[in-house]
């Protein structure tokens, strides 16, 4: 996957048109990988009639997702992440809520692209969290709450009709032990990979799909593969991002 920060440019802000616009984030610490799926069965995506589309991951004990963390990515070293109760069972478990309210894709080839937000709608509430055990040291170990981003912009791209799309997200830290050990509260992180859809309904995703105007009412099977960390805070990128991710819900 590519990486480097995609914005709109200034031509397009002229312009007011609102076009697909990936985030490519740039993960330069504290990287998570991670295959998220729901374990218990429950189903990821739900299309919600003329309502926000979700996609969720649960909490769930048994899941093993969560399988690395690199704290200087990509330098060594690497830790292995454990279950959040025992510590003995490889793989951690990952939890994610979010919403998508609008579609921005142009015509053309690429015509795929959601725009949304977070599920959780109170300020500071987690939309992303990492549940697990890090063995540092014999001294040293984490367990618990690992990671949380409130995530502001989320996004997911591609082209109609395929089972695989990019989905994208970007947001504050708002805890977890590795956040708070390494005093990143406050600065952005990132998600980033490829939703994979599992015997998808016909037509999906359709041309230009918008999710609070088309009123199917589909349960989708979907599972997450890729990785979530710290980004670069440039004031301005941030203040640009945080801009257009009001400007996008509004529209």
């Amino acid at each position: 996957m590519k990486k480097g920060l995609f914005v709109l440019t200034a031509l397009a802000l002229a312009a007011g048109a609102a076009y697909a616009a990936p985030i490519l984030p740039t993960i330069v610490g504290h990287d998570f990988n991670f295959g998220g799926h729901n374990s218990d069965s429950k189903i990821e995506y739900y299309t919600n009639g003329a309502q926000a589309d979700v996609l969720t991951f649960t909490q769930y004990a048994a899941d093993r997702e969560v399988t690395a963390y690199w704290p200087n990515w990509p330098k060594p070293p690497v830790y292995p992440v454990w279950d959040a109760q025992a510590g003995t069972d490889f793989g951690g478990d990952f939890v994610l809520a979010v919403q998508f309210t609008g579609q921005d894709a142009p015509q053309g080839p690429f015509d795929v692209s959601l725009t949304g937000t977070g599920l959780n709608t109170q300020p500071g509430a987690a939309d992303l969290s990492i549940y697990g055990t890090i063995k540092i040291n014999p001294n040293v170990t984490w367990t618990g709450l690992l990671w949380a981003i409130d995530l502001k912009d989320v996004v997911l791209y591609g082209y109609s009709q395929r089972s695989t799309y990019v989905l994208e997200g970007l947001g504050t830290i708002v805890g977890g032990k590795v956040a708070e050990e390494y005093q990143l509260v406050g600065q952005i992180g990132a998600m980033r990979g490829h939703l994979d859809f599992i015997e998808s309904p016909s037509n999906w995703i359709a041309a230009l799909y918008n999710p609070v105007t088309d009123p199917r009412e589909d349960r989708v099977r979907a599972a997450y593969s890729g990785e979530t960390g710290l980004v670069p805070e440039p004031p301005a990128v941030a203040l640009l991002l945080m801009g257009l991710g009001m400007l996008t819900r509004r529209r």
